[in-house]
C-alpha cells in the first residue's frame, strides 16, 4: 500500500515506551509487607518510615528483624543527602548562577573563612 503525500502512515504515532523498572517498583511497593508482629503495612509506607527513622534516630529495622540495626555515619549521611534531594529538590550551588552567566569568581580560603575576592564579567588569564 503506497503512502499518500503529506499524510502519515502511522496516525497514532509511535507507541509510548514502558518505564519497565519504574512500573515494576510501583506495583511491588503497593503490596503490603508483613512485619514480625503480624501487622501489615504498604511497602511505600515502610520505606518512608525506615528513611525517617534512619535520619532521626540512626537506626533502621528491616521487615524480618525484631530489633533495630544501627546505621553507620556514612550511611546516615547518605540517607540525609537522599532525603534532602527528594524532599527539597537538588541543592543549587550559589556559584552556579555566576558560572552560567559567564562571570569569573575568585574565592579565597583563609583561617577557615571563605571570601569572594573578585567577581568580573571578563575572563582573566591565570598566570
Amino acid at each position: 500500500m503506497a503512502g499518500v503525500k503529506g499524510r502519515t502512515n502511522n496516525p497514532n504515532g509511535r507507541p509510548k515506551k514502558d518505564r519497565a523498572l519504574t512500573d515494576l517498583l510501583v506495583k511491588e511497593l503497593s503490596h503490603k509487607v508483613t512485619l514480625p508482629d503480624g501487622s501489615e503495612v504498604p511497602g511505600k509506607k515502610l520505606i518512608a518510615q525506615n528513611i525517617v527513622a534512619a535520619v532521626t534516630t540512626g537506626k533502621i529495622r528491616f521487615p524480618k528483624d525484631s530489633e533495630d540495626s544501627v546505621i553507620s555515619v556514612k550511611d546516615w549521611i547518605d540517607f540525609m543527602k537522599w532525603l534532602y534531594v527528594h524532599v527539597d529538590g537538588q541543592a543549587k550551588n550559589a556559584l552556579d548562577d555566576i558560572a552560567d552567566n559567564g562571570l569569573r569568581v575568585i574565592v579565597e580560603y583563609e583561617n577557615g573563612q571563605t571570601n569572594i575576592t573578585s567577581v568580573s564579567s571578563e575572563p582573566t588569564r591565570d598566570t
